[in-house]
């Protein structure tokens, strides 16, 4: 007999296993969380941008960029630098421009070719100043017309379609020589017989380009000329001022800005039909008209010079602190791709192909043949600047 105030033990129970939808519950209680954290993380950022978590640090960089500016206002390219946590701001300027003036308040520079690029270089090494650059694509300098100019020129024997026919083709070989001949004897766009009764132009044939002293497309036009007028050969500190005084009268016609060039020249605004503008923005612009009206702008076209320039845009770092934006912009490969499909080259592949020409083929649009053509040389830059000053009196940003 147990005693009253006996306390009684509590029978002992041995729990059985969980069911397994039971554990499996629990399992994805715990997991869940986390989970979802990391998608919505991944999905705002692929959306919007921007990192979904303001604590996260982000490098916030300031650049002078000249007529590459429009690489980093893409929205694509912006998303891809905030993946890595770095937000870029833009001034813009002239190619010239950019390297005039402090620097002292940016952390990268962009000027759109080389000439700028080594002055920049070498004031940075002449003032023991931070500099590290990186080269992360090209684009040849090309003239922009409309298709009855084009043709104009063909028929002068100036010009030539790429490809079986001109009516099929975006692209033409223009005879630089026979071209500046035409300005050199101030013949008119009349005088080829454009397309009378539609078209009425009494200019004299001549590319157009942004004034002399402020752009890198408008200095490596006249390095171009200067280059055929000296019979395919690189200039020098004897000839520079002679050459520079033989084409000057063929390198009257300079406007507006490089962007706004080509912007006039989309828009139809035909007084100056014969634009010197980047290949890429013409590529830019097709693969934009294509996916919205299905199909290329055949209205306008290209001429490739047959001496032809391969501009080549560098970006500096001016702050180890840039130093990751410009391995970035030269080797990620998302912005690579990037690059390419705003119609830059950016060298070949893995397997020896060029990317711009995969892209353009799987977009079914043409790409422009630009081999067995001379290789116009820029001159140093101070030989550039003896032309500059000849040509248009532009003061020298290399003293």
């Amino acid at each position: 007999m147990v005693p009253a105030n006996a306390f009684e033990e509590p029978p002992l129970r041995i729990a059985g296993k969980r069911p397994f939808f039971l554990a499996r519950r629990r399992f994805r209680q715990i997991v869940a969380i986390p989970f979802a954290v990391l998608v919505l993380a991944t999905t705002g950022l692929a959306l919007t941008g921007n990192l979904p978590f303001p604590g996260l640090p982000v490098v916030e960089l300031r650049g002078r960029v000249a007529s590459k500016a429009d690489l980093f206002t893409d929205p694509e390219v912006q998303r891809i630098l905030m993946s890595h946590r770095i937000k870029v701001t833009v001034d813009v300027a002239g190619s010239r421009q950019v390297a005039e003036g402090d620097l002292d308040p940016y952390d990268f520079v962009f000027p759109s070719g080389q000439a700028t690029a080594d002055t920049i270089k070498y004031r940075r090494e002449e003032a023991h100043a931070y500099a590290r650059i990186k080269l992360p694509f090209t684009s040849p300098l090309v003239i922009a017309t409309y298709r009855p100019y084009a043709e104009a020129l063909v028929r002068k024997g100036v010009a030539a379609p790429q490809g079986t026919s001109s009516a099929a083709t975006l692209y033409y070989d223009l005879d630089l020589a026979k071209f500046l001949d035409l300005a050199r004897t101030s013949t008119t766009w009349n005088d080829l017989g454009i397309d009378p009764g539609r078209i009425n132009n009494d200019n004299v044939v001549a590319a157009y380009t942004s004034p002399y002293c402020d752009s890198n497309s408008a200095e490596t036009y006249v390095s171009q000329v200067a280059f055929t007028r000296h019979g395919d050969r690189a200039l020098d500190d004897e000839s520079a001022a002679a050459v520079g005084e033989a084409v000057k009268p063929l390198l009257e016609a300079q406007g507006r800005p490089a962007s706004d060039r080509f912007d006039s020249f989309v828009n139809g605004e035909d007084a100056a039909p014969t634009p010197v503008v980047y290949e890429h923005q013409y590529l830019a612009y097709q693969l934009r008209h294509k996916a919205a009206k299905g199909g290329p702008d055949t209205t306008r076209v290209l001429l490739y010079p047959d001496s032809t320039f391969l501009t080549e845009p560098r970006i500096i770092a001016l702050k180890p602190r840039a130093d990751k934006l410009a391995d970035l912009i030269e080797s990620d490969p998302e912005l690579r791709e990037r690059a390419t499909e705003l119609g830059f080259h950016v060298g070949q592949d893995a397997h020896g192909q060029d990317p711009l020409r995969t892209f353009l083929e799987a977009q079914n649009l043409p790409v422009p043949a630009t081999a067995n053509r001379t290789r116009a040389l820029l001159p140093p830059p101070e030989v550039l600047e003896t032309v500059l000053q000849t040509v248009a009196g532009c003061r020298r940003i290399l003293s």
